[in-house]
């Protein structure tokens, strides 16, 4: 049977080729996308913390120790207000809030006191505050500051610094910057920036154009790649039935040359050993029919010679018995020379449509013998596209072995099953015996010209045979039948698609 040149090199190219882009793809992506993040949030970072650190400096120690006393002056609050509401507008942040360094801090607070336990960080209290719409709002709790107690921290030692990102109760991202406001050593309060990430919306609208520019890519990769890997494994798989043909023993079709790489040099080699494959066999057939030729004439004579014995010695019939053994020896050389020559002169099969149970049962009435019963089981509308002399040799060797070997299983019985069946575009022919089998290691060798088992035997009949099957595109195999005995099977291309299968005639 023949078989379909392979396609997966397509399949490897491309994924060979995709697989990597689209991890090379993917993991630039998300790298970049992580790193334009880290950058844009670290800048908005620095941003706050310079904008805290300013708004520090606008407010004096006096100030923070006056609102954060109890009877805190009004002149100075509203003095404080406008000067937030300048670093508001200033900065373009959100919020500004002014805290206390600890929770009660008061007058205790205004003589430079501070916590010993600089293990531990201070837990703020509001002082006053601005947001967006300049109110201000002193006295509130900063409950929310409890979560940056380590930015706080590093405020205090006289680093400004920033928080992490947090998401707000309007399920907006924040960020917020905090610097101490200083009285020498002392720390009076601490002020605190506060601006949504608003660079989290371009950075969603660099992600979907980032996403968009990758599949762009990967679809521009995907259709080069499809072009070049198809100019690679087009010619490698009609290189691949190519070889194949030579293998079934089509020399004459030259192989294809597409490119002048390596694909290229191969196909050039291989079209080399095909002209030298094509040449011995060519001398090869020539010798065969030299040998067979000559052969032959000598055959002539020697049974010529061997009639005029016979009739010579027909006064003496001991000797008669002699001359018998000489021309079943002549019959079996003709027999032989024939075959050679049948070999090395195969001509090329002239393919037309065959009734194949016309076929089949003519087979069978030539190979049919008293004790074997030989059953033909084939549709008979079932056509084949073949060359109906050849196939009828090859169908008249098999029946012939198969009727031998039921003969020699069941001395007094035996059976021969001549079966044509069809399977969509393809017609499998088989013929079945019930006698010994083909042991497995003979199954592959049995079809090397020369090889017999016989006493005397060509070894030629069954290379005939595949070689006839190879011409019409299929090949011959052997196996074990249900029965124990041996299974010949090839295919055949069916005539017509169309053709009705409207049941089966056996004999």
């Amino acid at each position: 049977m023949r078989q379909v040149p392979p396609r997966r090199l397509l399949a490897r190219l491309l994924w060979g080729t995709l697989a990597p882009t689209l991890l090379a793809l993917t993991a630039f992506g998300l790298l970049a996308h992580e790193v334009a993040r880290r950058v844009l949030e670290d800048e908005l970072g620095r941003r706050l913390a310079l904008a805290a650190a300013g708004t520090a400096g606008m407010i004096l120690p006096e100030q923070m120790a006056a609102l954060a006393a109890e009877d805190g002056a009004s002149l100075t609050l509203r003095n404080v207000e406008r000067r937030l509401v300048t670093a508001r507008a200033r900065f373009d942040v959100r919020r500004i809030v002014l805290v206390s360094p600890r929770p009660g801090a008061g007058r205790a607070d205004q003589d430079g006191a501070r916590d010993k336990d600089h293990n531990h960080a201070p837990s703020p209290e509001l002082i006053a505050s601005v947001d967006t719409a300049g109110r201000i709002a002193p006295g509130a709790s900063a409950y929310e500051l409890g979560a940056d107690r380590l930015e706080l921290a590093r405020a205090a030692a006289g680093q400004p610094t920033a928080s992490p990102l947090f998401i707000g109760h309007d399920q907006v991202p924040y960020k917020r910057g905090y610097a101490a406001i200083l009285d020498g050593a002392a720390v009076r309060g601490f002020a605190v920036v506060e601006a949504n990430a608003d660079f989290l919306i371009p950075l969603a609208a660099f992600r979907r154009r980032l996403l968009l520019a990758g599949t762009l890519a990967l679809v521009a990769v995907l259709a080069l790649t499809v072009v070049l890997a198809r100019r690679i494994s087009q010619p490698v798989v009609r290189l691949a039935a190519a070889a194949e043909g030579i293998g079934r023993g089509e020399l004459d079709r030259p192989v294809p040359v597409e490119t002048n790489d390596e694909i290229g040099f191969l196909a050039r080699t291989i079209d080399q050993m095909r002209a030298a494959l094509k040449a011995r066999d060519e001398r090869m057939q020539m010798m065969l029919a030299g040998i067979a030729h000559e052969v032959r004439n000598p055959l002539g004579g020697l049974e010529l010679y061997a009639g005029l014995l016979r009739d010579a010695l027909q006064d003496r019939p001991e000797r008669l018995e002699e001359v018998k053994r000489i021309e079943r020896e002549i019959n079996y050389l003709k027999v032989v020379v024939t075959e050679f020559l049948d070999y090395a002169r195969r001509p090329a099969p002239e393919l037309g449509p065959v009734r194949l149970f016309d076929l089949l049962d003519e087979v069978r009435e030539l190979v049919t013998e008293d004790a074997v019963a030989v059953v033909v089981t084939c549709p008979a509308d079932l056509r084949v596209r073949a060359d109906a002399g050849q196939l009828r040799r090859a169908l008249l060797n098999l029946g012939r072995n198969a009727v031998a070997a039921a003969q020699r299983q069941h001395p007094g019985g035996g059976s021969v099953t001549l079966r044509g069946r069809r399977d969509g575009a393809q017609v499998h022919v088989e013929v079945e015996d019930d006698g010994a089998g083909v042991p497995a290691d003979l199954q592959e060798k049995i079809f090397t010209p020369f090889f017999t088992t016989r006493e005397k035997g060509t070894g030629l009949g069954l290379a005939f045979v595949r070689e006839i099957v190879a011409d019409h595109g299929g090949a011959i195999q052997v196996s074990t039948a249900a029965g124990g005995g041996a299974r010949f099977a090839f295919t055949l291309v069916a005539e017509n698609e169309n053709d009705n299968e409207k049941g089966s005639s056996s004999r």
